[in-house]
This record gives C-alpha cells, structure tokens and sequence, in this order.
C-alpha cells in the first residue's frame, strides 16, 4: 500500500475513534425523557439521572408548577 492511503486510513481510523463515542451519548440521552427543567440545565440532568429522587424531593414541586402553566397557556 502507499504511504498516502495508510496516511488517510490513520486520519480516518483516529476521526471515527473521536465521533463515535460522542454520537452515541448523544443518541442515548435523546432517548431519555427527563423533567421540563432538567432538560435545559446540565446541573439539574446530573442531579435527575444520579438521583431522581432526590431531583423530585427538590424541584418536583416546580415542575408541576411549570407544566400547570405550560398547560394552562396551551388552552388559551
């Protein structure tokens, strides 16, 4: 083989080895269906997937409170 073709399998080889393991995190956590405020702060996502009961005992009141709104904003 010449060298430019190992040259292009090692570049290829080492972009695959990067992106794969990114892409597949990011399929897996769009799988996942977490609470309303935990889906736009990374704190929040952390704290959900350790410990969900510990996130519910904390900001489980104000979820409810925000799909309460959510809903009530979506009948007028």
């Amino acid at each position: 083989m010449s060298d430019e073709l190992i040259k292009y399998l090692a570049v290829a080889a080492l972009v695959l080895f990067a992106f794969i393991p990114v892409t597949y995190q990011t399929i897996r956590q769009r799988r996942l269906n977490p609470p309303p405020m935990a889906k736009h702060d990374r704190k929040l996502f952390r704290l959900w997937r350790s410990d969900p009961e510990a996130y519910e005992r904390q900001y489980g009141e104000m979820d409810r409170q925000y799909l309460a709104k959510k809903a009530d904003k979506e009948k007028r």
